[in-house]
């Protein structure tokens, strides 16, 4: 992949952004999930995926059309700088707020600042690389910012067990900063092609008839369809194991004086994602020559079976650290496929909603996820729970393989 200007500032300002979003997620963590005594069950990490995804994935669509429209350097300086004012503030304002809610009002403007970040670097990546070479920048793009959000939330474990939650916060709000700073030295600022020219309330008219058009188009091309829906499956699958592993680390450290034990286990876990997804940026590459985009999606639902029925049955929480990594491997492959997918199969005008659909999956996925935690009682030995994942994971990745087959997907030439 060349490494031109604009592109290697894009990604330091991507990796700088991620990886304050993982010392910000840990910090927010270790306080929403890990402190409350009592509370830290299957339920109480559904209400915080709940209250914390659900709304945002109600703003997230319109943030597609918003990338879209206006100019996208100026979108990463400014929502990255909004981050940093957010967190800078947040010691004045959120005890104003009864109880947490001063904390969910956070996230949620975090997570809704950071998506219309990335999904801004999703859409001027295409213009910054040829055709050819989209893979290979999704992978160092996918990789590089998994690897410096899980590394930041390495971080973010650190500063809240020494410093404490606050210092952590403020850390990520500089880190924001500088983020920022970065994404203003990118050269290249042109309106999205098609972009609208008249007054704001005009454009704020049409959004909703703009993301329906988006909607329809991203329905209209089966292979972005398909390639949206299997990431959506996998995502589930991957986030029941991380729900499994908190509960497995709240079980193994119960009581409040193993605090530095929960946050240096969520640290563990965090590092076996980030080498598992390190991995999987040292070989989809090499995959990517040989095999095609849908393929590479099916690699990921495989790893994922693969993993939990054999690790599944161990059940203890070395195996569950172990599948961590192995989820990691299976998930970044899959997601760089779907990432070029989305990017190569769609028209610039439509790929800002597109990726904003994506993030909305993701978010579902994810309650989706703790939702059937919560339903098959999965508090005590995780066994049963990660087997059955493992069932669900072959069952859903065959029929998504006749799918991708039924639409000539698997037939395509490598995406390499």
């Amino acid at each position: 992949v060349p490494l031109e200007r604009d592109f290697v500032l894009l990604l330091a300002a991507q990796f700088t952004s991620q990886a304050a979003d993982g010392i910000a997620q840990a910090a927010f963590a270790d306080v929403l999930v890990l402190e409350p005594l009592g509370e830290r069950t299957p339920a109480r990490i559904l209400a915080v995926f709940a209250l914390t995804l659900l709304p945002y994935s109600l703003i997230s669509p319109w943030l597609g059309v918003v990338v879209d429209r206006w100019r996208r350097r100026s979108l990463l300086v400014v929502s990255a700088l909004l981050r940093a004012v957010l967190l800078f503030s947040l010691p004045l304002w959120s005890p104003l707020l009864p109880g947490d809610a001063g904390l969910y009002v956070a996230v949620l403007a975090l997570l809704g600042l950071g998506r219309l970040w990335l999904t801004t670097k999703s859409a001027v990546l295409p213009g910054l690389l040829h055709e050819r070479h989209l893979l290979g920048g999704n992978s160092i793009s996918s990789g590089g910012g998994m690897i410096s959000a899980l590394g930041g939330g390495v971080a973010g474990i650190a500063l809240a067990a020494t410093l404490g939650s606050t210092s952590a916060l403020v850390a990520a709000g500089a880190v924001y900063l500088l983020s920022s700073l970065v994404a203003r030295l990118i050269s290249s600022d042109p309106l999205p092609v098609h972009a609208g020219r008249s007054g704001l309330a005009v454009e704020i008219a049409k959004l909703r008839l703009e993301l329906g058009a988006g909607l329809r188009e991203v329905w209209r091309r089966r292979a972005v369809r398909l390639s949206l829906m299997g990431i959506f499956l996998l995502r589930a699958v991957v986030m029941f194991v991380a729900v499994i592993a908190i509960l497995a680390i709240n079980n193994e450290f119960p009581d409040a004086t193993d605090r530095f034990g929960r946050l240096s286990a969520g640290a563990v876990a965090l590092g076996a994602v980030g080498a598992g997804a390190l991995l999987g940026a040292l070989f989809t590459p090499a995959l990517g020559r040989r095999l095609s985009r849908a393929a590479l999606l099916l690699v990921g639902f495989v790893v994922a079976a693969i993993a939990l029925l054999s690790l599944g049955a161990i059940g203890t929480l070395s195996s569950i650290l172990a599948l961590m990594f192995v989820g990691g491997f299976g998930a970044f492959v899959a997601k760089v496929a779907v990432d070029a997918e989305v990017q190569e199969g769609l028209q610039d005008v439509y790929r800002g909603r597109a990726f904003s659909l994506y993030d909305i999956l993701y978010n579902i996925a994810s309650v989706v996820a703790a939702g059937a935690v919560v339903a098959l009682g999965a508090s005590g030995d995780p066994r049963g729970p990660l087997l059955l994942a493992g069932v669900a994971a072959l069952v859903m990745g065959a029929g998504l393989g006749v799918a991708l087959n039924r639409a000539g997907m698997l037939q395509q030439l490598p995406s390499g």
